[in-house]
């Protein structure tokens, strides 16, 4: 049995969680949500708290804890609760789907529920089913975050203007929500309106779901070229590799400036971007030392710095170095492959390609295939492994890939990290695009500014590959 006293200071421990989750201070919430349970076990409403603050800052394997450890109470609706947000974040959509339909109507969980069953909705892809969820919602009350979320289901699926009618009526009843402005950033850039896009792209940091934090924030930040001439400018990388890659143009354009470059980048970066430039110092996180700069500059925020405004603003350099590993090919054509990129990006299901495709091209006679990808499902190794002419070279690092490369006749790929590689070494390639493409190949459907060598094929309609695959095996019986 509990004292008094331990009820009093659990009721207070819970109104102090509670304000903190509110502020969205969830450290010092979970904190005191956690010494109220002690204090008070299983008491549903600290529980549902705590659950909540999981599920906001997508603390999965928490939230699977909590409800493991109070199984005996897996028919209460707040564990209930908790179990379909820890069974889509598995993945388990159905099971989730038949979870959220119990627990729809009741006023504790009603608003939440329903954006979880959109989502399981749209992840099963019943867009339309997703749609009349969000637009129910509407019809009882004009919300910021619905229309949010409309905007999102559309900019997902490539309906870019759509998309932008659907944020704006967000920013019309909250003027800044991080998310929504980051959000309505990439659908500018998509339509390439560098100006605003980039000035929002800022709001990358701000955003609720982030999962990158600004470096060096100890440094200064400079707020226009004319600060930076002359002066030590440390430059760091973010997001992806493709991305440091696409973004390094932006690194050499700054030499206009200032002659002492350091950039930053990942290991396997490093060996290959040396060749950027002889004024441009490239270095691992592991070797730097961050007392020597007079600024710091995040890489994808060069083109505000820049006053990057249009497409033709955006200039090519290609990267050359020495071949040293030459590699002996036979006579036939010789082509590299990459169908898969990181499989944490929200949208890799529609940017990546089922090896499976690639089939029929790799029966054509006269080719060798050089297989580039570094991401592979599992149930794709026997596969491409069934093929005689497809060789592996996605074992090796980014610098030898890239020397491989730059031997062959052709490389194809998906939208991964290969493309820009390809893009940056100026080799003949051609990018199989997704019909919701990011906002970085703007809405080009044959080539691309960015990369002078890559052509584009991109998808007519939304997840299908059909016309793709049709125009690349004739691009590829002309060669033979």
């Amino acid at each position: 049995m509990n004292s008094v006293n331990d009820l009093e200071k659990a009721k207070d421990l819970f109104q102090q969680g509670l304000n903190n989750l509110q502020d969205e201070n969830y450290e010092d919430a979970e904190a005191k949500l956690l010494e109220c349970l002690k204090l008070v076990p299983n008491r549903t409403s600290t529980l549902q708290n705590l659950i909540a603050l999981y599920i906001a800052t997508e603390q999965k394997k928490k939230l699977k804890e909590i409800i493991n450890s109070h199984n005996h109470l897996i028919n209460e609706n707040v564990i209930q609760y908790g179990l379909a947000f820890d069974q889509h974040f598995n993945q388990n959509y159905s099971k989730s789907i038949e979870i959220c339909k119990k627990l729809i109507n009741l006023d504790n969980f009603k608003d939440s529920i329903s954006d979880l069953l959109a989502s399981n909705f749209k992840k099963q892809k019943l867009f339309l089913q997703t749609l009349k969820m969000y637009k129910k919602k509407l019809n009882k009350k004009k919300d910021y975050l619905i229309y949010y979320n409309i905007g999102t289901l559309f900019f997902d699926l490539g309906r870019t203007n759509k998309a932008i009618y659907y944020f704006k009526k967000s920013e019309d009843l909250k003027k800044i929500d991080n998310s929504n402005l980051w959000n309505l950033s990439l659908c500018y850039l998509t339509l390439g309106n560098l100006e605003k896009g980039f000035e929002l792209y800022e709001y990358r940091w701000l955003k609720k779901s982030n999962k990158q934090i600004k470096k060096f924030e100890n440094i200064k930040t400079p707020l226009n070229t004319d600060e930076v001439i002359n002066r030590n400018i440390l430059i760091s990388d973010e997001q992806g590799l493709g991305d440091t890659i696409q973004f390094s143009r932006f690194v050499i354009e700054l030499l206009k400036f200032t002659k002492k470059i350091t950039f930053v980048v990942n290991s396997k970066l490093v060996k290959l971007l040396s060749n950027l430039d002889k004024n441009i110092n490239i270095i691992e996180y592991e070797d730097l030392k961050t007392n020597d700069f007079d600024f710091h500059i995040s890489l994808c925020s060069l083109p505000l710095l820049l006053r990057i405004k249009d497409i033709n603003d955006i200039n090519y350099y290609p990267l050359n170095f020495n071949i040293k590993n030459k590699i002996s090919f036979e006579k036939n054509i010789n082509i590299g492959l990459s169908w898969s990129g990181n499989p944490n990006f929200h949208l890799d299901e529609y940017r990546s390609i089922l090896f499976k495709n690639f089939e029929e091209i790799l029966k054509i006679k006269k080719i060798n295939f050089f297989k580039l990808s570094q991401n592979i499902k599992n149930e794709e190794f026997l596969d491409y492994h069934s093929f005689p002419n497809l060789f592996d070279f996605g074992d090796k690092s980014l610098f030898e890939i890239s020397e491989v490369m730059r031997q062959l006749d052709l490389v194809i790929s998906s939208d991964t990290s290969i493309i820009h590689l390809a893009g940056i070494l100026n080799i003949k390639s051609i990018l199989l695009l997704n019909y919701n493409s990011e906002w970085r190949w703007f809405d080009d459907k044959k080539k691309t500014i960015w990369y002078p060598s890559v052509e584009i094929i991109k998808q007519k309609t939304f997840n299908s590959w059909e016309n793709v695959f049709y125009e690349l095996k004739e691009r590829i019986e002309k060669l033979t």
